[in-house]
Formats: structure tokens, C-alpha cells, sequence
């Protein structure tokens, strides 16, 4: 039984498919010939830091049941919850 919602899986089919076609068209010259070109990228990002945070156990039980929802680590879905909230703040204040 896969943890990621029915429409979720529906639209990474759907995707794959899609995929599957346009890369079917490719001829495996054009394909090495772009590779050939292609510069690698690389993101540094600073290590996360782990913080000790008090929740009420009521919350955090609500917490996991969406995660589990959305088939993603609850600790995850926080760090966005908690991003997201950070940018509104950001956008409000202008800093």
C-alpha cells in the first residue's frame, strides 16, 4: 500500500507519461550533444540545525496525521509549515 494520496499517484503517472513521450522523440545524438553542453550545478546550503521545541501532544498528533496525508515526514511538513509562516511575517514587516 503506498503512502501518497490516489490523486497524487494519479499525477505522477501522469507526469511519467508525459515524460516517457517527449523523451521517446529525442534522438540520442540531439541527447549527448546537450549533455556535452551542460554545466554541473551544485546549491550550497548551510547544514540544518536541530532545535528542541515543547508542542502540545494534541498538536503534534494533528501534525503527523496530515504529514502521513500528504505521505511526507511530519518534521518536514513543520519546517515548511513554520517557512512559510516566517516569509508571510517577512512580506508583512517589508524585511
Amino acid at each position: 500500500m503506498s503512502k501518497l494520496p490516489e490523486k497524487m499517484r494519479r499525477m505522477l503517472k501522469e507526469e511519467a507519461n508525459t515524460w516517457d513521450t517527449s523523451i521517446a522523440k529525442e534522438k540520442p545524438e540531439d541527447t549527448e550533444r546537450l549533455l556535452g553542453k551542460g554545466q554541473s550545478f551544485r546549491a550550497t546550503r548551510p547544514p540544518r540545525q536541530p532545535v528542541s521545541l515543547r508542542i502540545d501532544p494534541f498538536d503534534l498528533s494533528l501534525a503527523k496525521r496530515i504529514a502521513r496525508r500528504k505521505g511526507i515526514p511530519f518534521t518536514q511538513l513543520m519546517s515548511m509549515w513554520l517557512h512559510e509562516k516566517i516569509e508571510q511575517e517577512k512580506a508583512q514587516t517589508g524585511n
